[in-house]
């Protein structure tokens, strides 16, 4: 019992750090979000990393760690640091993690399309669209994942 709590608890910790990541990434991107959210999607993401895989998750993530386990010194992607995430939440990522990924985006798609509808000036950013698409896309592409 108290195994399948703690493997619960961490694929819930490793689906909201990559929805965190996920989520500054596309904020990034877009331009929609303040100096302050984007610390703050930051800090939740890196303290859910650590919580879900400890130190040898964040030094995946943060260092070079991983160029040096795998040997790809000359993949590009290895220099991308949204694509050292995957490698670093492999071990504490379970069905609670898809789960949680799936239903963070879909809130993350609708409440972006409900911004969008809602935006009180004429011209709403089309930052919230890209981000709501992006977002209900990978819900969509996520679930099938779920009920594996």
């Amino acid at each position: 019992m108290r195994s399948t709590l703690r493997r619960a608890l961490r694929g819930i910790l490793s689906g909201v750090s990559l929805l965190a990541f996920i989520s500054l990434f596309l904020a990034l991107q877009a331009r929609i979000a303040s100096p302050p959210l984007l610390a703050g999607l930051a800090a939740v993401g890196v303290v859910t990393l650590f919580a879900a895989g400890g130190r040898p998750a964040l030094s995946r993530l943060f260092g070079r760690a991983f160029e040096r386990d795998t040997g790809h010194d000359d993949d590009p992607e290895v220099d991308w640091w949204l694509a050292r995430l995957e490698p670093a939440l492999d071990d504490a990522w379970n069905r609670y993690a898809d789960a949680v990924l799936t239903i963070g985006l879909a809130a993350l798609g609708i409440g972006s399309f409900a911004l969008v509808v809602a935006y009180p000036g004429e011209d709403p950013p089309l930052g919230l669209l890209v981000v709501g698409l992006f977002g209900i896309n990978g819900a969509l592409i996520s679930l099938a994942f779920v009920f594996k």
